[in-house]
Order: C-alpha cells, then structure tokens, then sequence
C-alpha cells in the first residue's frame, strides 16, 4: 500500500508539475526552476568568459533536464505502482526473463510509457491491464506535449528578441537621444514602445524559463526596459505645456506597462525594496531636464516631480539593477552591444 501511494504521489506531482509547466500560462513548474536555477548556479560559478559561455547553455540543458524528470517520474510512479503485482504478471515463452520484482515492474512501466508494445511482459490482471493503458496515454500525452512545447517556446524567444532589439536599436539611452527622438514622433514612438514592453512581458509571463537563455544586452528584457524607461522619463519628466499634453499621456501609460513588466522581473529576483535610490531617481530626473532645455523648440518642464512617478522610477532601477547582477549584465548598459563578461 505504501508502495502505491507513494506511487500516485510521484505520479500527481510529475502531472502537476507539466500542467503549470505547459498548459496555464502566467505559472511556473517546480522542477524547470529547480533545475533552471540550479544550473545557472554552477555555471556562475566558473571564470571569464567560460561562465559567459556555460550560462548561454542553461536555457536549453534546463529544458531537456525537465522533460527527462517527468519521464522519469512517471516510469518510477507506475513502476510503483505495479510493483505489488508483480507477482501476477504474465511473460512470453519465447523469452527468458531473469530480472527481479522489481526490474520487471520497470519494465512493464517502461515499454507502456514509450509505448513499445513488446508483449513480452503483460499484465495478468483486469487492474493491471487498466493501468498499463493509463500509462500508454499518459506517455503519448507527455511526449506529444513535450514536442509541441519546444517549438513553442523557441518561437516565443525569438519573438522577444525582437522586440528587445526593436527598443535597442533606436537607442534612446541618453536624455538627449530619448528627446530627439520624441522630437520626431512621439507618439508613434511611445506606442511602439509600449507594445514592445507589453509584448516581452507576455512572454516571460509565458515561459518563465525565458531569463535564462541569456541573450546579448541588447536582446534581453534590460534592453526593452533601458530604452523604454528614458523614453518614459524624457516624455513625463521633461515636457510641458498643451502642446505635449498627449504625449505626457502616452508616457503614462508606458510608465503602466513598464511597472507591470518590473513586477514580474521582481517576482523572478526577489523584490528590491519599496523607497530605496530615491535621491538617485531624482536626480535622473534632474539630469534629463537639463538635457531637455538644451533642445531648441521645446517646452520644458519645472514643476515638481510627481512622487508616484518618482517612485516607479526608482523602483525600476532597483529591480532592473539586481537583476542585470544576478544574469551578468550592467543596467544602464555601458555596451550597446554584448553583456558584461
């Protein structure tokens, strides 16, 4: 009895595990961040330009690692499962099978998970026979999951390279850029940059798995946050008057988007407190007003910063900053191109 019930333990967990995993989106596995984490751990550890090298493979190893634990876990689960039948259990005269109890329950639970079919080994039992087809669909479904899921995600990562690059490549990391660039169409501009942040917040939401595939900089989630944080500082911070009463508006809400996505980037680094660099937050502002006033043809903003605001704003590089430590990069880059080795 024990046996079985550790069974259907093994068995419940591995079902859940590819439920969160898989099929809701927004939820996040045990096993890929155990394994996930676990691997970005032991890479990290390594020197130079090796640790770079190792972490670019987490990603994928974290992938084929999980799927191999849910095989695992369900060839053991039913294996366990059949164990105390064993005993029933019918074998071919044209073979001779010397294994144990034991070796004999994986095995019947190994050529049902994979669907082999050998019929040299049979459940004697009308129990049994009922599991062994339980265990045939469960294996069909886990593999049949398993290769649609792939496919899936590499899509879902090229999708968010792109837009990481999108934001990157108008390279608005500076004040005077941002402004300029703004100068041109900001609403355009600020709309685009939105959806981009909305979009790379979907598929991290999606594939939480998505932080550690290490990409370059410029193709990361700190390259659609850096770029769109300026443009959303430049736009809320440092204009006035009616003429940018739209675009003040449409900063507000990439300020919106670009909270929702820290939250989640928070949840995956833990949160980097509430109130902390406000002062530094302050004078980013500062720092972009200044830079604001230099443009010709522009209405510059003096009022006082709103405190709600100011206080994303330090939130974002807080987050961002742990964040770009923790996978090996710097915030705000230094390099607009590859990470920090």
């Amino acid at each position: 009895m024990l046996l079985r019930l550790l069974g259907a333990a093994l068995l419940l967990f591995a079902a859940v595990d590819v439920f969160l995993t898989v099929l809701l989106p927004s939820a996040r596995g045990v096993l890929s961040g155990i394994w996930a984490g676990g691997l970005w751990r032991v890479a990290s550890a390594f020197p130079g330009a090796l640790r770079h090298r190792l972490r670019q493979a987490v990603g994928p190893l974290s992938l084929v690692a999980t799927i191999a634990s849910w095989v695992v876990l369900l060839w053991v689960a039913y294996a366990l499962l059949y164990f105390p039948d064993v005993g029933s259990l019918g074998y071919s005269s044209d073979v001779k099978f010397e294994g144990s109890d034991w070796v004999a329950a994986l095995y019947l639970s190994g050529t049902m998970l994979t669907t082999l079919g050998l019929g040299d080994v049979a459940a004697q039992t009308d129990g049994l026979r009922m599991l062994a087809v339980l265990e045939s669909g469960a294996g069909l479904a886990l593999f049949t999951v398993s290769i649609g899921y792939l496919p899936a995600l590499y899509t879902v990562i090229s999708d968010l390279r792109t837009s990481a690059e999108a934001v990157s490549d108008l390279r608005a990391t500076t004040p005077d850029r941002a402004a300029r660039l703004l100068s041109e169409d900001a609403g355009m501009t600020l709309e685009s940059v939105r959806r981009d942040v909305i979009s790379a917040r979907q598929h991290l939401l999606r594939f939480p798995v998505l932080h550690h595939f290490h990409p370059p900089h410029g193709q990361s989630v700190l390259g659609v946050v850096e770029g769109a944080t300026m443009l959303w500082v430049v736009a809320r911070f440092g204009l006035a008057g009616e003429h940018h009463a739209g675009v003040r508006r449409q900063a507000e809400a990439l300020e919106l988007a670009l909270c929702r996505l820290v939250d989640d980037v928070a949840r995956h680094v833990g949160d980097a407190g509430h109130g902390h660099g406000l002062d530094a937050a302050r004078d980013q502002v500062q720092t972009v007003r200044a830079a604001v006033r230099e443009l010709d043809d522009w209405q510059h903003a003096d009022d006082e910063v709103d405190g709600a605001a100011l206080h994303d704003l330090a939130r974002t590089n807080a987050v961002m900053t742990r964040y770009a430590r923790m996978h090996g990069y710097e915030f705000p880059s230094t390099d607009d191109e590859q990470p920090s080795p």
